[in-house]
């Protein structure tokens, strides 16, 4: 595969600070207790073990 970038510049208007909060939210990983982080990684173990789809090669 190959990679390649352009040379034209596009400049577009957007909101201004004051109009659009960019500012990201507070994260949950920044929240988590060691009870939350282990529920979460249970149900995610859960879902990968009973509902994801593997491909065959990957099993």
């Amino acid at each position: 595969k190959k990679l390649q970038f352009s040379s034209n510049i596009l400049v577009h208007q957007t909101w201004t600070r004051d109009d659009y909060d960019r500012r990201g939210d507070q994260s949950t990983c920044n929240k988590l207790t060691p009870l939350l982080a282990q529920r979460i990684k249970q149900e995610l173990n859960e879902f990968k073990l009973i509902e994801m789809q593997v491909h065959e090669d990957s099993k």
